[in-house]
């Protein structure tokens, strides 16, 4: 089984791409959903959290306070990696699970959504590096229409993120999202039938 590490950076695409890979049979795993889902209330990571940083990032309802546990990681580096060693840990268990349940199911192509899978270092555990990428101008201007941020609160987040250009020194594949969509779907049945090399799309 092939393991494909899908990764981009904000408002690149990589929603589109994981998408049509689903549609084709090949299995995903979305690393920010699990990560999400990994601080639910009454989980273990809500706790370990609560732990870290007090009951004060909690609301009334004991559910995570995600805004205000944005603001503070977002101005603090050390209690942004204390809140990635928590939520990191408990994705990649699920993430294994995962691989493990398309080995059992003899799937010929697994893959891990993971926005920050060269941060991590979970790049070392897939077989190849796929990169969506746009131009800056057109990430920040999807990022503002989808999220309703202003313009400096988006190049604040890609600021914050791996820059492009280092990214792509990791990548196998690069796929060009600056296009029409037709042309990136394309792209993705191209890589992925190079990669099984059956000519089929699977």
């Amino acid at each position: 089984m092939v393991i494909i590490g899908l990764t981009g950076g904000i408002a690149s695409g990589k929603s589109t791409v994981s998408a049509e890979l689903r549609k084709m049979g090949v299995p995903v795993f979305d690393a920010d959903a699990e990560a999400r889902s990994a601080v639910n209330k009454g989980s273990e990571g809500l706790a370990l959290v609560v732990q870290a940083f007090g009951s004060e990032y909690l609301t009334a309802a004991g559910e995570l306070d995600r805004a205000k546990v944005s603001e503070l990681v977002f101005h603090d580096k050390q209690a942004l990696k204390t809140l990635e060693n928590i939520i990191h840990k408990i994705v990649w268990q699920r993430a294994e699970s995962f691989l493990e349940n398309c080995r059992a199911s003899k799937q010929q192509a697994a893959v891990l959504d993971v926005p920050l899978l060269i941060e991590t270092g979970w790049h070392k555990q897939v077989d190849c590096v796929w990169l969506v990428a746009v131009s800056r101008c057109q990430q920040i201007e999807r990022a503002m229409l989808r999220s309703g941020m202003t313009e400096e609160e988006v190049t604040a987040r890609i600021e914050a993120q791996m820059p492009l250009a280092e990214k792509k020194q990791y990548a196998d594949v690069l796929l060009d999202n600056s296009g029409s969509l037709e042309q990136t779907i394309a792209a993705v049945h191209k890589e992925l039938a190079k990669l099984l090399g059956d000519g089929s799309g699977r």
